[in-house]
């Protein structure tokens, strides 16, 4: 996946406060967005959304927590298009997340291909059952290489917590996944 902010902002265009947030923060949101559970083909469409509520309420924002106040709202978009997903699944009988998805590596074979995409989606389908919460901060740890004081502050909450979440995420992973591959194993 190659994020890219656009380009063409000159030096003064630069020195605009929402120039230099989204400049900043463009590659940490879509990082949070995918551990979020955001498919990639919805990234930039919902990073933008993100960025369209930091430019509306930007002027009152209380100098702080900048990332922590971005991140919420990240979570808030991310919850709210996953509701919208879920909806369209059940209304109209398809994940139209999975529309815009192909087959990216050309060097491995087709069976290995072919078992690449089995792996990667029993990855999803484990973390899709995984709560919210848990599954958040499960990829920005492991996947993401955030720290959990990182987390924490973004989401208002004790690194305590954040850790908690973590080793709960991670023995729900193992257990889930230990249990998909046992099934998988029957066949």
């Amino acid at each position: 996946m190659a994020l890219e902010v656009p380009l063409g902002l000159n030096a003064a265009a630069r020195s605009d406060p929402f120039d230099r947030i989204y400049e900043a923060f463009f590659h940490p949101v879509c990082r949070w967005l995918l551990a979020m559970g955001i498919a990639e083909a919805d990234l930039d469409d919902l990073a933008q959304e993100v960025f369209l509520v930091v430019q509306r309420k930007l002027a009152g924002f209380v100098e702080g927590n900048q990332a922590g106040w971005i991140y919420r709202i990240a979570a808030n978009l991310a919850r709210n298009h996953r509701r919208r997903s879920w909806l369209r699944r059940i209304f109209l009988g398809r994940d139209q997340s999975e529309e815009g998805e192909h087959i990216s590596s050309r060097a491995a074979g087709p069976m290995e291909l072919l078992e690449q995409k089995e792996v990667q989606q029993l990855v999803y389908q484990v973390l899709d059952g995984m709560s919210t919460k848990r599954r958040t901060v499960l990829v920005l740890v492991d996947v993401e290489g955030y720290s959990s004081e990182e987390i924490a502050g973004w989401e208002g909450v004790p690194d305590s917590t954040v850790r908690s979440r973590l080793f709960h995420a991670r023995r729900e992973f193992r257990a889930a996944w230990q249990k998909l591959e046992k099934v998988r194993d029957l066949r």
